[in-house]
């Protein structure tokens, strides 16, 4: 590992310390521990080290708090808590935050920016209020899809995602359905439910003949890194990266996010190669200026 990396580590390491321990802030569902060859339970306010193994059961989500980081998990498995940190390090080295789920450009047609998710680090059920959208109803599906996509582009997250709910409501047509559906499923993972956000983007997965169709793949590869699954990542992401008729932002962006997944599986010679190509792709863009870190850190 270099020293960019080690780094980065030892800063969440750090702030670790600073805490006390890596703490469980929320669990809905069952995470457990492993001592010995029994798993035990944990709740919120237990502690973990880096030593530790945990394992998160199907139908659950949990969140680990590393000083002022956060460890999400949303996918089943078992977890060593130190590659976790290690994770969160490597993602904070190469500042990819909300660089793809949060570039709304392709949706909206307005200058891409850099969004952050409007949860934060605040869990995700605190995310949104509970006091819905403020205009009046009577909108087709298709204006109040437009008129989320609007909300998107002016930062007012929490705002399109009531919108696109009211559109999903309504939907009645199959294209309707499934247009609502990715924009709910979109605004979901923006503004902290990824548990949501998973539920409907996989409802209808991405598919080739829409016009969000990068969008949609790229949503899913980061909630699924953001969640470590990084197999699961590369699954989505590989036919888009490979795509001869998508944005070339687009394929960069996908195989920027191929590094990444590689590198978290220690697949170092597969994580070079997807990084230097999406380098090479647009070499002026974030995501190039991102791969540039992560191979230093190679």
């Amino acid at each position: 590992m270099s020293r960019a990396v080690l780094l980065a580590v030892a800063l969440v390491l750090v702030a670790v310390s600073a805490a006390g321990e890596v703490i469980v802030g929320y669990v809905d569902g069952v995470l457990e521990v492993r001592d010995g060859t029994s798993w035990y339970e944990l709740f919120i306010g237990d502690a973990v080290d880096g030593s530790d193994q945990i394992r998160l059961a199907d139908d659950s989500h949990a969140e680990l708090l590393a000083g002022n980081s956060m460890i999400r998990l949303s996918r089943p498995g078992t977890y060593e808590v130190e590659r976790l940190l290690e994770g969160v390090g490597r993602t904070a080295s190469a500042n990819i935050g909300g660089m793809v789920l949060g570039r709304v450009s392709r949706l909206t047609g307005r200058e891409d920016t850099t969004r952050q998710t409007a949860a934060g680090g605040a869990r995700a059920s605190e995310a949104v209020t509970q006091t819905g959208p403020a205009w009046a109803g009577g909108e087709t599906v298709d204006e109040l899809i437009l008129q989320g996509t609007e909300m998107l582009g002016e930062g007012d997250l929490e705002d399109a995602y009531w919108v696109f709910q009211e559109a999903y409501e309504y939907a009645i047509t199959d294209d309707e359905y499934a247009r609502s559906l990715f924009y709910y499923g979109y605004a979901s993972a923006l503004v902290g439910r990824p548990l949501q956000a998973f539920e409907l983007l996989e409802q209808i997965g991405p598919q080739p003949d829409t016009t969000h169709y990068a969008t949609h793949i790229l949503a899913l590869g980061q909630l699924l890194l953001d969640s470590f699954a990084y197999d699961e990542a590369i699954e989505y992401l590989t036919p888009l990266a490979e795509a001869d008729d998508q944005e070339p932002e687009d394929i960069q962006s996908a195989r920027l996010l191929l590094g990444v997944a590689y590198q978290g599986l220690g697949r170092s010679a597969q994580a070079r190669d997807h990084l230097q190509r999406a380098r090479a792709i647009a070499p002026e863009t974030q995501a190039a200026e991102a791969a540039e870190r992560l191979l230093a850190d190679l």
